[in-house]
């Protein structure tokens, strides 16, 4: 077996004993470690699809989904784990769309956990489309992106004391993975009263 083969699996053996620390946290109502379990059982994930994107594994399963459902169920979740409020739009589309629901949630939600850490007060979390494009949006009124993420092309951007830069690298493998018409996904990131992350996907 390969060193790499090998990683893999262990990152998802690791993954399986954080759910397991999780749920056992979560019957002793210890909320902190619960939060600390998921948010690096998402971690490991993230860093499992970058690997299959590394190797050519990864593909997008489009199917129809709507979007308010998937932002209703992180905006519950991160409720009842996150110290700050976590607000919908009102803007929710309610009709149906064609993603890889699965990816889009990956990448979103690790958007609002960078958006949780930053936030002075709360952090927002909708959707909203047009003709062409189905827009994913998280911002918080935190200090917003420094300057060299906002400059970085489609590159991780390494570790640094804003992080790993694996979400940022992940949410662009996702918006790569869609495309329609000519189009393809993007990552828009810009600072205004806050940090403003938005994953677009066309239509």
């Amino acid at each position: 077996m390969s060193f790499q083969a090998y990683a893999a699996l262990t990152i998802h053996d690791v993954k399986n004993r954080l759910a397991t620390l999780a749920n056992r946290a979560q019957a002793r109502g210890d909320v902190d470690t619960v939060r600390e379990a998921l948010n690096a059982a998402e971690l490991l994930t993230a860093l499992l699809v970058c690997y299959k994107a590394e190797n050519g594994w990864l593909g997008a399963d489009i199917d129809a989904h709507a979007p308010i459902d998937l932002i209703e169920e992180l905006a519950a979740d991160s409720a009842r784990l996150a110290s700050l409020p976590v607000r919908m739009r009102p803007d929710v589309p309610g009709e149906v769309f064609f993603y890889d629901e699965n990816l889009v949630r990956l990448a979103v939600n690790g958007a609002l956990h960078n958006a949780l850490r930053h936030a002075q007060h709360e952090v927002y979390i909708g959707a909203r489309a047009d003709e062409r494009w189905l827009e994913f949006i998280v911002t918080d009124d935190g200090p917003g992106f420094p300057s060299e993420q906002l400059a970085e092309s489609a590159c991780p951007a390494g570790v640094s004391g804003q992080g790993t830069g694996l979400g940022l690298y992940l949410a662009r493998l996702v918006a790569d993975l869609h495309t329609h018409d000519g189009l393809r996904g993007v990552v828009l990131l810009h600072n205004d009263h806050g940090a403003h992350f938005t994953l677009r996907l066309p239509r």
